[in-house]
């Protein structure tokens, strides 16, 4: 199972081109066996070229933050949720 499909798969299903790390690492976990590690994850996403970090997200009053990541580079606006701060975005070219 590889994490592109992942990203395809969002894609075709909902139209959704960004996935926040806890929707990648929920769908990876659900179909394999083992499931993948959170440090894991996050190695991966940063050190292969074909991932793209969007931005990080913080909830307002804690220190729990989420980030944002596509498949190749898109020029994507963040939109957090109702309780949530953009604390980090991608500089758009």
């Amino acid at each position: 199972m590889n994490l592109e499909k992942c990203f395809k798969v969002y894609e075709q299903e909902s139209g959704v081109d960004v996935l926040s790390f806890h929707q990648i690492r929920d769908w990876y976990n659900a179909r394999t066996k083992d499931g993948i590690t959170s440090a894991r994850l996050i190695n991966l996403l940063r050190k292969r070229p074909q991932f793209t970090w969007q931005h990080t997200e913080r909830k307002i009053g804690s220190n729990e933050t989420l980030s944002y990541w596509s498949l190749g580079q898109k020029e994507v606006l963040p939109n957090p949720a109702q309780g949530w701060v953009v604390i980090e975005q991608r500089m758009l070219a």
